[in-house]
């Protein structure tokens, strides 16, 4: 008897014949004495964070606060540095190096935190970080006077001080799923954004009434309180260890400290990132969506950059400020920060909500968020082109700080500051979806560039106001900010097609190390 090429061969027993009617086919409850997943229909799925909303909140006004510190010793340290002149008995361009080497670690040493987060966890870095931030403070405040002294300790609480924004923003990925995730960055981003603001006001009062010493004193004994909240109330959040953070979801909000957590997840549904080396971050700046936006936050930040270090001398050269004024004016600047993150935080979740309501069966990808930059690109263009011009024609003083603003020139440059920060929320956002696994190491990624591209502007901007002229100096930089939108428009059209290939690629490379881990190859 001939045999159906397409019948089920089990010894000589012919395959089954399907029902008449399609309506009497059963569901077998096992298939090879297991659950069948069609037996039943799915539960419900699980939250993306099983912890409450309260705590959530509670979570990111920790981080929060932790990355305010890094930022606050910078510019704290500002107003102190003609008497730290005179306690040294050195020049000013060797004082102002003790800033230059501080900034340097604040944008190298993230990349050391984040990766590290990203692989083992984020409590016991929070915790190592700020004990070292803490003990560098006190030593100091403590010590003899000594330049060496100071110049190494400056080393150590800049690697202190790095981890704040690259671990808050994991924690954020974390515990905020994507739809809700810009409005909650832009809460953590506030701590970072306020610590430029707030520190020289800090320092100014402390040096003036007290004695420099205090300022590293203030520096410790406030960062101490928040140590010890990180210590007994910050769970680990870790979605490659904690999952959705079930195990604490009915916990007491006040925890043993304890300074590892094994891992209590399964590692097919939350895999964790290999071990980090030097060779896994070049890997990562070779996608080029990572380099692209990177380098986009570097531009805005150091043209923002170059109008800050310029501020000083054209208030107080053309509109006769005090040194006083001058530290008053740069709270324009600032609030434009904080403003700018907020509302752009809101608005791309609210942008992201409309699109999956009006696409309910076509998931929103990352890029989805990208096109909201352009907005904020053209309102820094527009801050830093007012900043320039103004102040070449002695506008009055209040235009200019409007323009700073947008970018941060009292009016000017608050517009400027205003659209810096509006590219930044979208931009941190971005790469905390692409990348689920990595989202610490990215946003330090991030900070590589931008430090770096801030101290260059410093450099360069002053020495080419003379020879290109106060308001084409100014414009040039503004022009350099616009051609970001070409690329913003290139992320839009091929990011998701560029993004898909680099998944498939990372799931193959990861199968291939699997089954070489098994000694099958």
């Amino acid at each position: 008897m001939p045999v159906d090429v397409n019948q089920e061969k089990t010894g000589d027993v012919p395959a089954r014949k399907p029902a008449e009617n399609p309506t009497e086919q059963t569901v077998p409850p096992q298939v090879n004495g297991l659950p069948n997943a069609g037996a039943q229909p799915p539960g419900p799925k699980p939250p993306y964070s099983a912890l409450s909303p309260a705590r959530r909140r509670f979570i990111l006004g920790i981080v929060t606060a932790t990355g305010f510190f890094g930022p606050l010793a910078g510019g704290i340290y500002l107003p102190a540095l003609p008497t730290l002149q005179r306690v040294f008995h050195t020049s000013f361009t060797t004082i102002n190096a003790t800033v230059s080497v501080f900034m340097a670690i604040l944008s190298i040493a993230p990349l050391f935190w984040g990766s590290l987060a990203d692989y083992g966890g984020r409590k016991p870095l929070y915790m190592a970080s700020l004990a070292i931030y803490i003990a560098s403070n006190i030593l100091i405040a403590a010590l003899p006077a000594n330049l060496a002294a100071i110049f190494v300790l400056r080393v150590v609480q800049g690697i202190g001080a790095a981890a704040g924004l690259s671990l808050g923003a994991g924690t954020v990925a974390d515990v905020t799923e994507p739809k809700n995730r810009a409005s909650s960055m832009s809460i953590v981003l506030l701590g970072p954004q306020l610590g430029p603001v707030l520190g020289p006001l800090l320092g100014g009062a402390i040096t003036g009434s007290a004695s420099w010493r205090w300022t590293f004193g203030f520096l410790a004994i406030t960062c101490s309180a928040v140590y010890f909240i990180v210590v007994f109330c910050l769970p680990e959040t870790l979605r490659s260890i904690v999952g959705n953070g079930e195990i604490y979801a009915n916990s007491s909000w006040i925890t043993r400290p304890k300074w590892r957590q094994a891992s209590v997840v399964d590692p097919e549904k939350f895999p964790r990132p290999p071990p980090p080396t030097l060779l896994s971050l070049v890997k990562l700046l070779q996608y080029s969506p990572i380099t692209i936006v990177s380098l986009n936050n570097a531009i805005l930040f150091a043209a923002y950059y170059g109008m800050n270090v310029t501020l000083p001398t054209f208030l107080e050269d053309r509109y006769g400020f005090t040194t006083t004024e001058i530290g008053v004016a740069y709270l324009a600047p600032g609030l434009s920060l904080i403003a700018g993150s907020l509302i752009s935080g809101r608005i791309s979740d609210w942008h992201r909500g409309r699109f999956v309501k009006a696409n309910p069966d076509s998931p929103p990808h990352p890029e989805h968020r990208l096109h909201l930059q352009i907005p904020g690109v053209i309102v820094s263009f527009a801050g830093i082109l007012m900043y320039g011009w103004f102040v070449l024609f002695r506008i009055h003083v209040a235009a200019v700080l409007l323009s700073t603003g947008i970018v941060n020139f009292e009016v000017d440059l608050s517009i400027a500051a205003f659209g810096m920060t509006w590219v930044f929320i979208t931009t941190t956002s971005y790469l905390t979806e692409s990348f689920k696994e990595t989202p610490a190491t990215l946003v330090a990624l991030a900070s590589l560039f931008r430090n770096p591209a801030a101290a260059v502007a410093a450099v360069l901007v002053p020495p080419l106001l003379p020879k290109m002229g106060i308001g084409w100096c100014f414009t040039g930089l503004a022009f350099l900010e616009l051609a970001c939108v070409g690329s913003i428009l290139y992320l839009m059209i091929y990011g998701k097609t560029i993004r898909n290939k680099y998944e498939v690629k990372k799931a193959e490379d990861r199968g291939k190390a699997a089954v070489k881990k098994r000694g099958v190859i």
